[in-house]
């Protein structure tokens, strides 16, 4: 079932991006991202995000998805770029054009690695690139309790709403508030609690047992190094226009 399940996942996926060893894969993307975080001109970096993009609708990936995702992290750079047009100036608007692309190439690349292998494939790459057990077990249980975490908030709103608050911030508001941040975090260390205790009762020992990783191929080992000389190629073009 589980196997059938993945296919459904990757059907629409070409066979090239969803056969790349995890390991590899991720090498790559954190090579790819850190290269595009050294950039500096706003034309290398728009370049080197069209080509992600470009692979990202080769790869027939759903582009709402990498909407949603941009919109998770717009509030954050909104933070960090509006405060530098306050003074506005051509360098700060580089700047925070340059911060902007960044984030949307990264988030790009992050995206791409998780929708062509499953949760379990990646954490095992993690532990197959001698991440320390423990660390990754609690990656995958913070993963697991984000989506309870989010559907207690979804539950305290729709119930605050048939009371018919309607939010502000008014005195009133802000009260209701802290009850409820309040209540999710009751809430949050009681869960955990029960689910420890569970847990302990099975018999876990505070570490998840992983899957050994498959052999890294000559394909893989291909299409990784193919990434890194793309992004040293950026960086060394970028170094030359400069000096």
């Amino acid at each position: 079932m589980e196997n059938a399940s993945k296919e459904g996942r990757f059907s629409a996926i070409p066979n090239g991006a969803t056969s790349w060893e995890a390991r590899s894969k991720l090498i790559a993307a954190i090579c790819y991202i850190f290269g595009v975080i050294s950039l500096e001109t706003p034309s290398m970096l728009l370049l080197t995000y069209i080509l992600v993009v470009i692979f990202f609708l080769f790869i027939r990936i759903s582009f709402s998805l990498l909407l949603k995702r941009y919109l998770i992290i717009t509030p954050f750079l909104l933070l960090m770029t509006v405060p530098l047009l306050w003074q506005y100036s051509t360098d700060h608007a580089l700047f925070a054009l340059a911060i902007i692309i960044k984030a949307f190439t990264s988030m790009t690349v992050i995206t791409i690695v998780l929708e062509t292998q499953s949760l379990d494939d990646l954490m095992n790459s993690l532990v197959g690139l001698k991440m320390p057990p423990v660390l990754v077990t609690i990656l995958i249980l913070s993963y697991r309790y984000v989506f309870l975490f989010l559907d207690d908030i979804d539950k305290m709103l729709t119930a605050a709403k048939s009371r018919f608050f309607s939010g502000g911030l008014r005195i009133a508001s802000l009260k209701i508030y802290g009850h409820l941040i309040a209540s999710l975090l009751t809430k949050a260390i009681q869960r955990s609690d029960k689910m420890y205790e569970a847990m302990a009762s099975r018999g876990f020992t505070g570490k998840l047992t992983f899957q050994n990783v498959q052999k890294i191929g000559h394909l893989d080992l291909i299409k990784t190094s193919c990434t890194i000389i793309l992004i040293l190629c950026f960086i060394v073009v970028e170094k030359s226009i400069l000096n």
